[in-house]
């Protein structure tokens, strides 16, 4: 049982980083772009992020999902993500947080007549990022969200300017 308990304690303090890029009160503002699965078109929008702690950051956004096949969606998202430094540039991180979608879609030729389906929903997923620069920063997330009706998948890559 001892055997057991230390390898836990050493597995913990082995993921816990030395060094890291996110700190407390660190800011970024960007956009991105990506897929959809539900309407398998395009997405875009806008993020900020704010760093909590070293490995916490709150991380809400805005996007647009491009209409295709009569389905459209406006997408509110606020997300947590859970940092995990790879080195001094680069950081993986676990996504979760909640969900509002308004999806309108049509069912007839006419688009005049839209139908509205608005859904609070869970989303999860990971992401990576790349520090460029201090102040530039890559990343591309991958993130689920869970809804009763209209549930998809996103994957997108951004860019965000640290401040």
């Amino acid at each position: 049982m001892k055997k057991i308990i230390a390898a836990v304690i050493m597995a913990i303090v082995a993921l816990v980083p030395t060094t890291m890029n996110a700190q407390r009160g660190e800011k970024s503002v960007g956009v991105f772009g990506g897929f959809n699965s539900e309407t398998e078109s395009g997405l875009a929008g806008v993020y900020f992020q704010y760093g909590c702690n070293s490995w916490l950051r709150l991380s809400p956004n805005m996007q647009v999902v491009f209409r295709k096949h009569n389905l459209g969606a406006f997408q509110i998202n606020g997300n947590a993500h859970f940092v995990l430094p790879l080195g001094d540039e680069v950081n993986v991180y676990g996504i979760g947080g909640v969900t509002y979608q308004s999806w309108r879609y049509s069912e007839k030729k006419d688009k005049r007549e839209d139908n509205v389906t608005n859904r609070f929903g869970l989303a999860a997923g990971a992401g990576i990022e790349l520090y460029c620069t201090k102040t530039l920063k890559l990343m591309a997330e991958g993130k689920y969200s869970f809804l009763k009706k209209h549930p998809s998948g996103d994957v997108f890559v951004g860019i965000g300017y640290v401040f």
